[in-house]
């Protein structure tokens, strides 16, 4: 589906500046009275508008070649290219987010996967220094962002379908419905939490979304709690990656326990939100 609705850079820029701030882990946070649901077709249609938008408008092709071509030459990156893919990632990410809520398959396309996947193992192995791996990413991540490839994303991003209204909206109450799951098992591995931290990360991008096109109190409200377990996961998930790289523990098999504020806040959240 093409992108119906044109929005302005404002817009553009509101959006992006809710994306860079959805994973502050600020604790002094309340969800709203009534939590918002049950979205119109005109909001989950114009939201899906807004992330293809942002995607096609919101990433310079050349400058992600240009990226890989440095990391591929240097095996790093300066303070500035750094932030720029990271701002790209997040772009990336939050139309691979939109894939997964509003079209019917709820997944990614393969191509789109592989991509943001490769960036994201990049960006780790930048925070965990392994200079060989680097290289190796550098040179996967080179191929997947030339110039085919790139058109053959911008395509999936245009035709990418919407899903029913009514599916989207169960979508979201199925998703946090799994959450009580995790939370009743007395620990849980790395890639478990991780797969429980993706389920917020998605909430987080639609609201996120919702309240930079109908902005109101209880949209906000849903949006910052949501990201402040979103910020309290995201640390300790790089914390057990970085661990998994030393060696320390191993990422599917080893156990942890869920810390408590994060567990107190998914249990407001589990307990408060719409049942299917």
């Amino acid at each position: 589906m093409s992108v119906r609705t044109h929005f302005s850079q404002k817009t553009l820029d509101v959006l992006f500046d809710a994306i860079l701030e959805n994973d502050i882990a600020d604790t002094n946070v309340v969800l709203p009275t009534v939590i918002p649901a049950n979205f119109s077709e005109d909001q989950v249609t114009q939201c899906f508008n807004l992330c293809q938008q942002l995607w096609l408008e919101g990433i310079e092709s050349r400058q992600l070649v240009q990226l890989a071509n440095i990391i591929l030459l240097k095996k790093d990156l300066s303070a500035s290219d750094k932030v720029a893919f990271k701002h790209i990632r997040a772009k990336y990410k939050h139309m691979g987010f939109a894939f997964i809520l509003y079209t019917p398959t709820h997944k990614r396309p393969f191509l789109y996967e592989a991509t943001s996947t490769i960036m994201g193992e990049v960006q780790d192995a930048f925070r965990n220094g392994l200079k060989r791996k680097i290289v190796f990413l550098g040179a996967v991540m080179r191929c997947l962002v030339s110039s085919p490839f790139q058109k053959i994303r911008k395509y999936l991003v245009e035709q990418a379908k919407l899903d029913t209204t009514q599916a989207f909206n169960q979508m979201l109450k199925t998703e946090i419905g799994k959450i009580p799951a995790y939370l009743n098992e007395p620990s849980i591995t790395p890639a478990q939490f991780h797969n429980l931290r993706k389920i917020i990360s998605r909430h987080v991008s639609f609201f996120d979304t919702l309240r930079t096109l109908y902005p109101s109190e209880d949209h906000h409200k849903m949006s910052r709690f949501l990201s402040a377990i979103n910020g309290l996961m995201g640390r300790m998930h790089d914390d057990l990656i970085s661990q998994s790289v030393s060696g320390q523990l191993d990422y599917h098999k080893d156990q942890i326990v869920v810390p408590e504020t994060i567990r107190r806040l998914l249990t407001q959240l589990a307990q408060a939100y719409p049942k299917v």
